[in-house]
């Protein structure tokens, strides 16, 4: 065998024991415990450790932009935590909505990748008859 062929060979089995080494990390025996964070405020979210680590997140408030991308800003107890909502999410700025997802976090910034949401809308109903 060359030279050549010998880095080829130990190059592909290391990118072989990376890739492998990155899929454990998400799911299989060797796998973090996922993480729930309900009723999360955006404080909780920005200190949270999310590196290998699945963290999964319910938050609520109010959109105060919608970006052209689809991305959601939501001004939540503490600030304001991106969204990033599926193509099929119809959401308007002034909106409360409900969102669960992962917690992700690229190049020092952090948002939840939606995975389900809900627009919350008050409704008033009428006393019933005969008092409250």
């Amino acid at each position: 065998m060359s030279g050549k062929a010998i880095a080829a060979a130990v190059l592909g089995v290391g990118g072989l024991v990376l890739a492998l080494w990155f899929l454990s990390r998400e799911v299989g025996p060797f796998a973090a415990e996922p993480v729930a964070l309900a009723d999360a405020s955006a404080v909780t979210l920005d200190t949270v450790a999310v590196r290998g680590r699945r963290i999964e997140a319910s938050i609520n408030g109010i959109v105060v932009e919608v970006r052209t991308d689809g991305d959601v800003r939501l001004a939540v107890p503490g600030g304001t935590v991106e969204l990033r909502m599926p193509e099929t999410a119809e959401v308007a700025v002034e909106d409360r909505l409900l969102a669960a997802g992962r917690l992700r976090s690229r190049g020092g910034r952090r948002y939840v990748e939606v995975d389900a949401w809900s627009v919350v809308e008050a409704t008033v109903r009428p006393p019933a008859a005969g008092g409250l």
